[in-house]
């Protein structure tokens, strides 16, 4: 059974007491929908951006974002498919993220399937791996040297399950979502249940579990950001307090530093990009747009995907067709989104 040992040391608990302020703070904080659609795509955009880039991805943030909008870019078909995949499963974690349910083995596969979708053999993408793996070290004088041999294989799936069930167990609130949150990163690395993507789903999951716990910060912050910056750092953090071999239910203290010290970097600049564009003041009258619930579904779903027809909103608000094109009518006569194309073709995206 899964129980991870670790301290809460006074930098892990001023962090989170930090991290819990800023949070109080954003929820607070007034918002024009159109603003703070716009941050939530740019989120979105360096989730795709950073995550893969972490992986090797050798597109920059403005090409990804080019490769999110559909438009072309000079780089290998990997990288971009490797972009188009995280896109991809961003929106699906995100409609994840409205149930409330307990993490599981189905949502885990899932998110791995779409992300890892024709990089690798068929029978690999959304399946635990079926050999061993091993984490080398290159020396640069063509000699590797073993950093950690993840668990056999035929034991992922119990192990997996562990996990699962540990979190479920961390939700009754006995342990702070922040803590739940990075044990489960680290956990779900070192176990390394995939023969590749373990580190994108990772994160991914990582983002859902927040979300899930109420500690979205509004949807505006990346976790990865921090991680790209310094990518050795990120790498030495997970393997800090590890053996040469996967060991569970080892020390988890110096990670949870780590992983709370960019949580909270992270927070403090979500922060500070509301106070940029005056989310902490109050909007003058003329400027206030209210939305009722029906409208705020279609923002949500504008942001995760950049676009939308009546035909989704029909879908997502199970609307007439009619009243579906007056939602989005509505939502262009407050300024917040414009029309594209013509006819049958049309569609709607977010105003500059």
């Amino acid at each position: 059974m899964f129980q991870p040992k670790y301290v809460i040391t006074p930098v892990i608990l001023s962090r989170i007491a930090e991290i819990a302020e800023i949070k109080a703070a954003i929820e607070r904080s007034r918002v024009l929908p159109l603003n703070e659609a716009h941050l939530r795509r740019q989120a979105i955009l360096r989730m795709a951006h950073t995550s893969t880039s972490i992986e090797g991805n050798k597109l920059a943030e403005f090409e990804v974002g080019k490769v999110i909008e559909g438009k072309s870019v000079r780089a290998t078909q990997k990288d971009i498919l490797e972009v188009e995949n995280y896109y991809k499963a961003i929106a699906q974690m995100e409609k994840m993220s409205s149930q409330k349910n307990d993490l599981t083995l189905d949502e885990i596969l899932r998110l791995h399937k779409t992300i890892i979708f024709g990089l690798v053999e068929q029978k690999k993408a959304g399946r635990f791996r079926p050999a061993d793996v091993y984490v080398l070290d290159d020396l640069g004088d063509g000699r590797e040297i073993l950093r950690f041999k993840a668990p056999p294989a035929p034991k992922v799936a119990g192990l997996i399950n562990d996990l699962l069930h540990w979190l479920k167990k961390a939700k009754d609130g006995s342990i702070h979502p922040v803590i739940a949150a990075g044990i489960f990163h680290l956990e779900f690395v070192s176990i390394h249940p995939f023969t590749d993507g373990n580190g994108r789903t990772a994160r991914l999951l990582t983002q859902l579990l927040l979300y899930r716990f109420g500690w979205d910060f509004r949807k505006i912050i990346v976790l990865e950001d921090y991680y790209n910056k310094d990518r050795l750092a990120y790498y030495n953090a997970e393997h800090q307090e590890e053996a040469k071999e996967y060991v569970q239910g080892r020390k988890f203290t110096h990670w949870l530093e780590y992983f709370s010290t960019g949580f909270l970097v992270e927070a403090r600049k979500a922060f500070e990009q509301v106070q940029s564009i005056g989310f902490g003041k109050a909007s003058k009258k003329s400027e206030q747009v209210f939305l009722d619930r029906d409208e705020i579904q279609i923002m949500d779903f504008l942001t995760t995907t950049g676009r939308i027809t009546s035909d989704d909103v029909v879908d997502i608000l199970k609307l007439t067709k009619r009243s579906a094109q007056l939602k989005l009518k509505s939502l262009v006569d407050k300024k917040l989104l414009k029309t594209q194309g013509k006819g049958p073709s049309t569609y709607y995206s977010l105003s500059k």
